[in-house]
């Protein structure tokens, strides 16, 4: 279906371009009233949008922010796009968008060719110096998440995931836990590599073997797919990647006949909004999300403020917090 143009609207008044562009722009002084709602009466039954990037080139003073995504079936994301929503200005508008793995630098393109002014990237960037160059050649101010390495490119955000591994790990071994499973995706995003490697250093220190190791998609039905393996380590405790993996595994525990946290202690990662209603509520190592998003908000915003030309690269570390919930209990050592 072809898009309604201002020509068309044009066309249905009778009347100008000129005179729909600027009374659609609030232009109307030179306009008698007959004129301005033969324009609105049209445009309304037309069906006409204007384009804002077309608008932006005519030197609109809206700021278009590009954030791409993972994905959206995560709770963690669509928390962090609410508070970015609920934190932007009036005169700002965001542009979310999802791109698998390998399609991550055609998105980043797609939104640069979209018209916007800056970006904030929630996902792991594989050749960070090539897009560094790329959004610089386009004059394009850019805030990375923490699932990529900070190489002093520009701004990034990020929790204490190494921390947060730690306290997982004390969390366990505190009540008598030795032997223990992580449940992770076979590629690990740099976040991710450095909550699990707080983990295993945290049980390295106290003399606690090194975890075993489960291999599975991030995602909940990749949680219940790990469920044998979990049961075929005798571990009586296990670590996932995030709560979506958590809950999937505690499913798939329950649909074998186990309990948890009686015969097998979950601790998951993030706490999203779901966490807390589930039976048993889910302990987990607990992100800002909310922070996450309204910092990284600010962050860009500051980017494209022409008054801070000569502001330092900013690397920020949010806090994790342990939330201890119910499926976490004493070792039953009778069980492993």
């Amino acid at each position: 279906m072809k898009k309604v143009s201002i020509k068309d609207v044009a066309k249905e008044a009778g009347v100008s371009l000129t005179t729909v562009s600027q009374v659609l722009n609030d232009k109307r002084d030179r306009f008698t009233t007959d004129t301005i709602e033969k324009v609105l009466a049209a445009k309304q039954k037309l069906g006409y949008l204007p384009n804002k990037n077309a608008q932006q080139l005519r030197g609109s003073k809206t700021k278009l922010i590009g954030v791409l995504l993972p994905n959206l079936a995560n709770p963690f994301f669509s928390t962090m796009m609410q508070s970015m929503d609920a934190n932007k200005e009036s005169d700002v508008d965001l542009f979310f968008l999802t791109a698998p793995e390998e399609d991550i630098e055609a998105g980043i393109m797609h939104l640069v060719e979209r018209g916007m002014d800056g970006l904030i990237i929630a996902q792991m960037i594989k050749n960070p110096e090539r897009l560094n160059n790329y959004l610089t050649t386009h004059r394009i101010p850019y805030v990375v998440l923490d699932q990529s390495d900070d190489h002093g490119f520009t701004d990034i955000v990020r929790t204490h995931e190494t921390g947060g591994g730690e306290l997982a790990a004390r969390h366990l071994i505190e009540l008598g836990h030795k032997q223990l499973t992580i449940v992770q995706p076979a590629h690990l995003t740099s976040n991710m590599n450095l909550r699990m490697e707080g983990f295993k250093h945290y049980c390295q220190s106290h003399n606690v073997a090194t975890p075993k190791v489960i291999e599975s998609t991030l995602s909940k039905a990749g949680g219940y797919a790990a469920v044998d393996d979990i049961i075929a380590s005798h571990s009586t405790a296990v670590f996932a990647t995030n709560d979506e993996m958590a809950i999937g595994i505690i499913r798939g525990l329950a649909d074998k006949g186990w309990q948890v946290p009686q015969d097998v202690s979950i601790v998951g990662f993030d706490d999203i909004d779901i966490a807390q209603y589930m039976t048993p509520a889910l302990t987990t190592v607990a992100q800002p999300i909310e922070t996450i998003g309204e910092v990284a908000l600010q962050l860009i915003m500051d980017k494209l403020d022409s008054t801070l030309t000569h502001r330092d690269q900013q690397s920020i570390v949010l806090p994790s917090e342990l939330i201890v919930r119910a499926t976490t209990a004493r070792a039953n050592l009778d069980n492993s």
